[in-house]
């Protein structure tokens, strides 16, 4: 979208200036800090927790590794403990609990300023041992959601800041996970094992939510700038595939987000000033003698307030801003309740209209909201029983106008794209944990969906109106999941997902069943069935259609959901004693696929773009693939990831041939990495460097039948060539560097973020341009250095 590239524009063509200003702050920074000498240490605290039920544990041991003499404490009755003076630095330890297993959290980064806040899961033995046995650390990779079997892994707070390119932002640090590709520079699109990004469900909370994005669309443009700031987030789950039974709504893949609480002993204070955004993050207890807390941030574009003071751009600059909080209130030992909301305005409009050639002018404005927020309530009715319950509302707004106007006449066009869509969500988990090896998870999701949406292109006085809807539907889901230890070797997990939705009266089940057996310590076979669907979005539903008889009708509303069915083998190898060796095989049958009706046309929904036609779901598509991932986790100060994945995906349209869809890239790789430096007298500060490699197929376009063309001046796809165009390879080098600066009671972070460091010029598209009859390239981003400093206090 224009808005997007703009934006980015904007931001590439002010970065030269900014550096030079932050180079003589980091300069006076190294200078004064870099000499302090004082040994600096930090509270450790945080809660212990059965993996399963989340009830925490009393008289769990945490133990503090490597340190002389040996430092320990153990968790209070509500399952809290309290480790102070720990030095600042990496630091690991391990959690001992009497019927559980060990669990060993290593090379956690403990600053000067910030308190450090563990929340520590342990897994119930199947059977009591007579001794304690220390075990070789955790795979960090693994998921929060102890059903996931497969194509599952988490991911913490400090990789979304560490990941070369990620801007902190989980999504874009997501593009380095296995099956998981980008294919605009300017967007946060996720593709997923080559599905469309709008296959993707977001939760945060436990709570199904819209994309979390400046300028998004909902269900097309996936916006620019995440939502999520890092100072928000906890430890969360990214799903590529076969994802347990309680995921719903979604085709491709589950970004599931949990918020951290706020600190409960203290106020501690952040500000950030950075090229995306200006930040101020607030947290702490409500008081000395209660664990509830509150943690707020708001973030403000800086470049909108740098341009109080100069001129960034001859035209407007993008602006956005965002709000999240989080309140966590205990009430009792048995019973938490936490209010929570994410906020974020964002608008680029054109101060004037720009003439894109010698006879017309071109004017866009575009604004968009995106707002959640959620009450959860989670009571433990034993030892045994967890219930959850949530009540949230979340929604979309946005308004994109386009309009072209001839200088010398009074001619004009418009279109326009006026979009809202809201729900309120209730939703129900029940947690049975029967014993050590059966556990029994159900649950129910109520949705109540609002839409106001319009579409509609104006030529002078006459209208064309494709989309013009208000209303409301309804979603119901239920779900129920069993997960079995036979053995310490062997697991399996059995589900059930159901869904009805009211536009199309569809009513689905989906099966799902999951196997984990490690036929080694260090080699473990897994794999996954699994049903899935989702809904498209709302507005493609209610295309107007117009008959014989010049009436209107929405023929889309009868299309059933899509589904997709998963199979995946996976192998794992614990290559390393901090890494793994990973494969994964899958194959993905969709079925109910909408195509366009008329056989002489041949896009699909599974294109992820927006079809102003009548809609069967007579298509098919498939997605199949082999990845692999070696991986050292974060030890010995470096870490690397290098990921591969060979696929392919296509669909079938309504005259029956097979076509490659817009996301069949072929290939992804990835390779990242990184090291970090302790420097300082006492070591108390820290120098890091990470670096990335991304190399993709290229990008796919569709040619323009140049006949029709020569004929009748009117530019249009060769229908039969869908997708059969594949643009160059795409290759990009990102890197970063940051200095953690910790002195007694405050931190100072300067960080440095590349992205394209070799400027190579990536295809984007290539555009047909009706004047010259020839193609023109369209290239995505530029070396683009993004420069941030932060204070914690």
């Amino acid at each position: 979208m224009g808005h997007i590239t703009q934006y980015q524009s904007n931001l590439q063509s002010k970065m030269t200036s900014s550096i030079k200003k932050y180079k003589v702050l980091s300069l006076l920074l190294f200078i004064a800090l870099c000499g302090n000498a004082q040994t600096l240490t930090q509270t450790v605290k945080g809660k212990v927790i059965d993996a399963t039920t989340g009830i925490p544990l009393t008289g769990a041991t945490i133990t503090l590794l490597n340190i002389e003499p040996s430092k320990a404490t153990i968790t209070d009755d509500q399952g809290f403990f309290l480790l102070e003076n720990v030095p600042v630095g990496r630091q690991s330890f391990i959690c001992n609990f009497l019927g559980y297993e060990d669990a060993l959290v290593s090379e956690i980064l403990v600053g000067s300023a910030k308190e450090i806040d563990l929340t520590i899961q342990l897994i119930e033995l199947l059977e009591q041992l007579n001794e304690v046995v220390l075990r070789a650390p955790k795979d960090n990779s693994r998921a929060n959601n102890n059903l996931a079997t497969v194509s599952a892994r988490s991911f913490s707070v400090e990789e979304t800041k560490r990941f070369p390119a990620s801007i902190s932002d989980p999504g874009r640090m997501a593009l380095s996970f296995a099956g998981v590709s980008n294919s605009d520079d300017t967007t946060n699109e996720i593709i997923i094992r080559g599905n469309a990004p709008n296959q993707l469900l977001w939760k945060i909370e436990g709570v199904e939510v819209p994309e979390p994005n400046h300028f998004s669309e909902e269900g097309y443009a996936p916006g620019a700038v995440s939502l999520l700031s890092t100072n928000m987030l906890g430890k969360s789950d990214f799903f590529t595939g076969a994802f347990p039974a309680e995921y719903g709504n979604a085709l491709s893949g589950v970004f599931d987000i949990n918020l951290r609480n706020g600190n409960t002993n203290k106020g501690e204070y952040a500000f950030q000033f950075g090229v995306l955004g200006t930040d101020l993050s607030l947290e702490g207890p409500f008081s000395k003698n209660y664990k509830g807390s509150y943690l707020i941030n708001y973030r403000y574009s800086t470049l909108t307030l740098l341009n109080q003071i100069v001129e960034v751009s001859d035209n407007s600059v993008p602006t956005f801003q965002d709000l999240s909080f989080k309140v966590n209130l205990p009430l009792g030992k048995k019973t938490n309740l936490s209010f929570w909301g994410i906020g974020g305005i964002s608008k680029d409009n054109q101060d004037n209209a720009e003439q894109i050639n010698i006879n017309i002018t071109e004017n866009e404005q575009f604004d968009s909201k995106t707002y959640m927020s959620g009450i959860n309530l989670t009571h433990f009715l034993n030892t045994k029983n967890t219930l959850d319950l949530a009540l949230s509302y979340s929604g979309n707004e946005s308004t994109y106008e386009r309009r072209l106007e001839a200088i010398n006449t009074n001619d004009f066009y418009t279109e326009r794209d006026l979009l809202s869509n809201s729900a309120l969500r209730f939703s129900a988990n029940l947690t049975n944990k029967f014993n050590s090896r059966a556990t029994l998870k159900s649950g129910l999701i109520l949705s109540q969906l609002f839409y106001n949406v319009r579409t509609d292109e104006t030529l002078n006085t006459t209208s064309d109106i494709t989309v013009n809807e208000d209303g409301n539907a309804v979603m119901g889901q239920f779900f129920t999941q069993s997960k079995y230890r036979f053995t310490k070797k062997l697991t399996t997990t059995v589900g059930l997902h159901a869904t009805y939705f009211s536009v199309n009266k569809n009513f689905v089940l989906e099966p799902r069943v999951g196997l984990e057996y490690k036929i080694h310590p260090k080699h473990t076979i897994s794999a996954g069935i699994g049903t899935h669907s989702r809904r498209m979005p709302l507005n493609q539903y209610f295309i107007q259609i117009e008959d014989q008889n010049g009436g209107f009708s929405t023929p889309n509303t009868d299309l059933d959901l899509m589904q997709a069915t998963h199979y995946i083998l996976g192998y794992d190898w614990r290559i390393i004693k901090n890494g793994h060796f990973k494969i994964e095989a899958y194959y993905q049958d969709i079925d109910n696929v909408g195509v366009v009706a008329d056989p002489n046309f041949t896009t699909s929904i599974v294109n992820g773009q927006f079809i102003n036609r009548e809609l069967a779901d007579i298509g098919k598509a498939r997605n199949y693939g082999l990845e692999f991932t070696f991986e050292k986790f974060f030890s010995r100060q470096y870490y690397f990831l290098t990921t591969t994945s060979l696929y392919n995906s296509k669909y079938k349209a309504a005259n029956g041939q097979w076509y490659d869809s817009s996301y069949n890239f072929k290939y992804t790789f990835n390779v990242v990495a990184g090291k970090e430096f302790s420097i300082g007298k006492t070591n108390n500060n820290i120098f890091g460097i990470n670096a990335k490699a991304l190399l993709n197929g290229g990008k796919r376009g569709t040619p323009i039948d140049l006949d029709e063309f020569d004929q009748t001046g009117i530019v249009s796809d060769l229908e039969e060539q869908r997708n059969t165009i594949q643009f160059e390879d795409y290759f990009r080098l990102d890197t970063s560097m940051y200095f953690r600066i910790n002195r007694p009671k405050v931190a100072h972070v300067i960080s440095l973020d590349i992205q394209n460091l070799t400027n190579r010029e990536n295809i984007d598209t290539k555009v047909f341009n009706p004047n010259t009859g020839t193609f023109d390239s369209e290239t995505q981003l530029n070396l683009l250095p993004l420069l941030n400093y932060r204070i914690e206090f």
